[in-house]
């Protein structure tokens, strides 16, 4: 079987965009990961089957994400959702807004009525013209009406702000609005294509808040002054490494899907999505 490179970088770190972030596999998923190091199609199929046995929510998400992309397997969108709808089910962080990139992407359909669903059920913060009523969700019938009811390119419009939020997301935490702990802001103007990801933090700087005042005939104060001066700074410049890092794999995620999901024409001007970054999600 021939496999791609790109497609074994993009499995290895378990999600369905390139180039993305990798994570450590855990226990139900470890020998899969080798074997795709290895580049071993046969022994990739055997353990993952084997860790698919387990119904873990990570061997879920890598078995749906392998047969996504194709990977030592057939390409199968219908698969590829089952295992992801059973992540969910599972708990699996993310799967809801795999399931939404899955339907909404081009090259596997779309079905933009699964799609908006899935993005309505992992709660992306969608424009307001592509929200649906959470009590009209549980109708088929009435929710399809509804979409079809939309002014043309609406539909059209919302897959796509669909299809680039749920690839975030499902890498991604999104932090509440009110919260303090996200250092990473996404502004997102769907019209345009603009996606622009920057990290609120500032260079670090030690501040001595230190009552005593420090002399030359006191060498033992004031090396355990310059000792917490290091710590402090160090402490905080890793902060700042890691704030940044994050914003350049958000960035490459938000780009990647740009690409993804093809951008419609006729997009409200005054779209606008911003978004505070916490975390990469756990598998």
């Amino acid at each position: 079987m021939r496999v791609q490179k790109l497609l074994f970088s993009l499995v290895l770190c378990l999600a369905v965009t390139a180039p993305l972030r990798c994570v450590e596999a855990g226990e139900t998923t470890k020998e899969v990961i080798k074997a795709i190091e290895a580049r071993d199609c046969v022994a990739v199929v055997r353990e993952l089957n084997l860790a698919l046995a387990t119904a873990s929510p990570e061997a879920l998400l890598l078995g749906g994400a392998m047969f996504e992309q194709g990977l030592c397997l057939k390409q199968n969108s219908e698969r590829a959702s089952r295992l992801y709808l059973r992540a969910a089910d599972a708990g699996a962080s993310g799967a809801r807004s795999n399931l939404a990139a899955l339907y909404a992407s081009p090259a596997t359909g779309p079905d933009k009525g699964l799609a908006i669903w899935w993005g309505l059920q992992a709660g992306l913060p969608l424009p307001k013209p592509c929200l649906v009523d959470n009590d009209l969700r549980a109708n088929a019938e009435r929710f399809t009406q509804i979409l079809n009811g939309w002014p043309t390119g609406l539909l059209d419009a919302c897959v796509h702000v669909t299809g680039v939020l749920a690839v975030v997301d499902a890498e991604f935490v999104i932090a509440p609005e009110a919260s303090s702990r996200a250092d990473v802001a996404v502004d997102f103007r769907p019209a345009t294509g603009d996606l622009q990801v920057r990290t609120s933090l500032k260079s670090p700087e030690f501040r001595d808040t230190s009552p005593r005042v420090i002399t030359s005939n006191d060498p033992v104060a004031a090396n355990q002054v310059q000792q917490n001066m290091s710590a402090e700074l160090m402490h905080a410049q890793q902060i700042q490494a890691e704030a940044l890092d994050l914003a350049k794999r958000v960035e490459s995620i938000g780009r990647n899907a740009l690409v993804r999901f093809p951008r419609p024409a006729g997009i409200a001007a005054d779209w606008r999505i911003q978004l505070r970054i916490q975390a990469v999600r756990a598998r």
